[in-house]
C-alpha cells in the first residue's frame, strides 16, 4: 500500500509518500501526478519518500516521469538514499526499450 498526502502552499506543493511503491501504487502515483500538477502550475514540488519502505521498477519509472517534469526528491534513510542514486543513473540513461525484452 502506498499513501500520498499533498500539502499545498502558495510557493510550493509538498508531496508525502508513505508505503511501498511498486506496481499499481506507482500506476496511482502517476495518475495522481497527472491530475493534481496542472499545467502552468510554477510552484515548486517537492515528493519527500523518507517514509516509503520498497521502490520496484514501476516505482523508479514513476519517479523518473515526475523528476522529468520538474519535482524534486527528498529520501532519508540508505535504502532511500540508495535508490534515488540509481533513479539519478535511470534517468540518464532513459526507460529500459521494451522492445530488447
Amino acid at each position: 500500500m502506498l499513501r500520498i498526502t499533498i500539502t499545498d502552499f502558495p510557493d510550493e506543493q509538498r508531496w508525502f509518500l508513505e508505503g511501498r511503491l511498486v506496481g499499481p501504487w506507482a500506476s496511482e502515483l502517476i495518475s495522481t501526478w497527472r491530475e493534481t500538477r496542472r499545467e502552468g502550475d510554477a510552484r515548486r514540488c517537492i515528493i519527500e519518500l523518507n517514509d516509503v519502505t520498497f521502490i520496484d521498477r514501476s516505482g523508479e519509472a514513476a519517479l523518473a516521469e515526475i523528476t522529468s517534469e520538474g519535482a524534486e526528491l527528498i529520501g532519508g534513510g540508505i535504502y532511500t538514499k540508495q535508490k534515488l542514486g540509481g533513479l539519478r543513473n535511470y534517468s540518464k540513461r532513459g526507460p529500459i526499450d521494451k522492445a530488447k525484452k
